[in-house]
């Protein structure tokens, strides 16, 4: 095949190629995914093949080695385990935000934790409220929780409405919340804890930082320490998803040179390759091809294993480590009937309530209060009645939600059912009012 044969080939993929790739990178398409499995999940829960859903949601997988046996079904995998990378994820984007993004502004970090605390505050408060003194207590942190990717997904709807700074500001309350929704995870909803695997897993966690500390760059040691202290952590009783954010914070967060020094060595790499007589030959030339892995890792120096695993996890968690989890977790079963019950159950009316009236009193009150007193600011272009707007989306509970709801009523089956079908209600109900409301905001502007 000749060049200009192989050109054409190319050229005919990049076509195909570069709008797929911004597709998939594109903020609303995880959103997509979501909203896709989420109807997977529910039609095949309520289909002729729920006994199918059952079988692949609780089947047994795992391996054994002589006595040793390990074996988990596929929602345990995904909700003990996967989701553990998820909040690695969210781990290492709430340090880069706190070290370099919106939260490094004391007076951008202060009207930011002020919303958030609202925010999961009054939802808690609402939803107890509802169930006061009932088994379903316990499922008061359900509605304390944001869904970062559906939120934002909603708010780029009416992107050309609103200040871009507005999404930023939802990026940062959403780390915040997800801040507070770890730490309700890890003090409120662990069962038998085992002091010596909980010392375990934090003198683990300590070695991990002395490792960042000592320049230590190496993805392995992160990896096989970071594997030894979720094991520790599942172990404890602690949910192992603390793991994941607790391991977050000890990846390095600064190159280990300058990127200014770094970039002008390879500078001087390049024009020294640059000046030679001979064309760059890196597949017969052993010389040259080192000269060129050598100006990859002076480019790979200069940037931090932070952003670098944020990139590359990005994908895989909202592609397919949610989708996953939602798919598995979201299948209720339910009738016409039935779910209106559930909907009339103290669990679900303290879920609705809880994120839709909840949130938007807590985040759009403490924001009032933080420009009354003058305790924070908000981005340019961005007003209290975007604010207002935000709150609304922000009772997008789904996720994180149904992630709390399993933990919370794992062994109560009806509260759990009820508490499912409720979050999905009240995040549709927060999606359109929120729409609604910015729509009416730029209007009258």
């Amino acid at each position: 095949m000749t060049d200009d044969s192989n050109n054409v080939l190319q050229r005919s993929l990049e076509n195909i190629h570069d709008p797929f790739s911004s597709f998939i990178r594109a903020q609303t398409t995880t959103s997509w995914f979501l909203l896709l499995a989420t109807i997977v999940a529910l039609w095949w829960a309520n289909s002729d093949y729920y006994v199918t859903y059952q079988n692949l949601t609780h089947t047994s997988v795992g391996f054994f080695l002589g006595d040793f046996k390990l074996n988990a079904s596929l929602k345990h995998i995904t909700n003990d385990g996967l989701m553990a990378i998820f909040f690695f994820l969210l781990g290492l984007e709430i340090k880069r935000e706190v070290l370099a993004g919106h939260l490094a502004q004391p007076q951008n970090r202060r009207m930011l934790i002020l919303c958030a605390i609202g925010g999961m505050v009054c939802p808690a408060v609402i939803y107890s409220l509802f169930n006061w003194s009932l088994d379903s207590q316990i499922g008061w942190g359900i509605p304390m929780a944001t869904d970062t990717a559906f939120a934002l997904g909603v708010l780029t709807i009416v992107r050309k409405h609103i200040p871009g700074s507005l999404l930023a500001f939802l990026v940062g309350l959403a780390i915040v919340d997800d801040v507070g929704a770890i730490l309700v995870i890890a003090l409120f909803y662990t069962q038998d804890l085992s002091l010596l695997y909980l010392l375990s897993a934090f003198a683990l966690i300590a070695f991990l930082a002395l490792g960042n500390y000592a320049g230590v760059r190496l993805p392995y040691f992160y990896i096989i320490v970071g594997i030894a202290t979720w094991w520790m952590m599942l172990k404890s009783g602690v949910h192992p998803t603390f793991a994941g954010v607790a391991i977050a914070l000890t990846v390095p967060a600064r190159p280990k040179l300058t990127p200014d020094k770094l970039l002008d060595q390879a500078k001087t790499k390049i024009n020294s390759m640059q000046e030679k007589s001979k064309p760059v030959d890196v597949l017969g030339s052993r010389t040259d091809h080192e000269q060129v892995l050598e100006v990859r890792d002076y480019a790979e120096r200069a940037s931090t294993p932070l952003r670098r695993w944020e990139d590359r996890l990005e994908l895989p968690v909202a592609l397919f480590i949610l989708p996953l989890f939602v798919l598995t977790n979201a299948g209720v079963p339910f009738s016409l009937t039935s779910f209106i019950e559930s909907l009339q159950h103290p669990t679900g009316l303290g879920i609705i309530a809880g994120l839709v009236l909840g949130k938007f009193i807590g985040i759009s009150g403490a924001c009032w209060l933080g420009l009354r007193y003058k305790i924070g600011c908000l981005p340019d272009g961005v007003n209290l009645q975007h604010v207002v707007g935000v709150s609304l989306i922000a009772g997008i509970g789904f996720t994180m939600s149904t992630f709390i709801a399993t933990l919370g009523f794992d062994s109560q089956t009806e509260h759990l059912q009820s508490a499912k079908s409720s979050i999905l209600v009240a995040s549709l109900i927060s999606a359109i009012l929120g729409v609604l409301c910015i729509r009416f905001v730029a209007a009258k502007k």
